[in-house]
């Protein structure tokens, strides 16, 4: 009798954990990243932005930026069958905003432009950088939204020499300036 009883016992407490232990989990939806901050074009295709950050990095001096914004350039079918990552990154700097507009064939701005492509074995980053072309700042003086346009001719960089033809480079975003 003591032998059914632990028998049933044993059988109840089964019984109980597979009907607590399963359930139906939501169906699962991928996220996407998106800031809903700015797009930009690359060569003929248009992008959304899916990071932008606008900081001071020189706490001496409150009018020093750097920028660096990230977009996907997937399709929405590539992100939602999860293939590798095939970013475009964009960062750039300046010492001080002291203009609005800066030609970057006539001055000396820090930046530099990639495409970073983890499903390409051969060439997984291509670097750019901007031959002709015009950024202009509307800075946010007393912290807050800041806008940037961009509107950039880029070559691709192999060691340091320009290769290929000009690509067409332009977008608008905002960075939030603590």
């Amino acid at each position: 009798m003591t032998a059914n009883r632990i028998h049933f016992s044993l059988l109840f407490v089964a019984f109980v954990g597979v009907l607590t232990g399963c359930y139906k989990a939501p169906e699962f939806i991928n996220p996407v990243y998106s800031c809903e901050c700015g797009t930009v074009t690359f060569g003929e295709s248009l992008y959304t932005l899916k990071m932008a950050e606008a900081v001071v990095p020189d706490s001496l001096e409150p009018m020093s930026r750097s920028y660096h914004i990230v977009a996907d350039l997937r399709t929405p079918d590539e992100v939602d069958a999860h293939v590798a990552a095939h970013d475009l990154t964009f960062h750039f700097s300046f010492p001080i905003l002291d203009d609005l507009v800066y030609y970057v064939q006539q001055e000396d701005v820090q930046h530099l432009v990639q495409v970073i492509n983890h499903g390409d074995d051969l060439f997984p980053i291509r670097n750019y950088k901007a031959t002709d072309g015009s950024i202009v700042i509307n800075p946010a003086y007393n912290g807050g939204e800041e806008t940037v346009e961009f509107n950039l001719s880029i070559r691709e960089s192999v060691d340091s020499i320009l290769v290929g033809l000009p690509i067409a480079f332009t977008g608008t975003f905002t960075g939030i300036i603590d």
